[in-house]
């Protein structure tokens, strides 16, 4: 289970970077160059939060 999410994870990821370097390339709007920085920033931290949250809950 946890391979597939950070598979999905890994995917979805560099999705929006292939995504956002076209939109960046070829002219694309400022909204969309900063929707996807921070998809690109925002989604991986909270992912590591998550993660990191999991692993307090468990060690008790």
């Amino acid at each position: 289970m946890k391979r597939i999410l950070a598979i999905g994870i890994l995917l979805f990821i560099f999705v929006t970077l292939l995504h956002f370097l076209y939109t960046a390339f070829t002219g694309g709007s400022k909204e969309s160059l900063l929707a996807h920085l921070f998809l690109l920033m925002v989604v991986p931290a909270v992912f590591y939060v998550l993660q990191w949250i999991t692993n307090l809950i468990r060690r008790e």
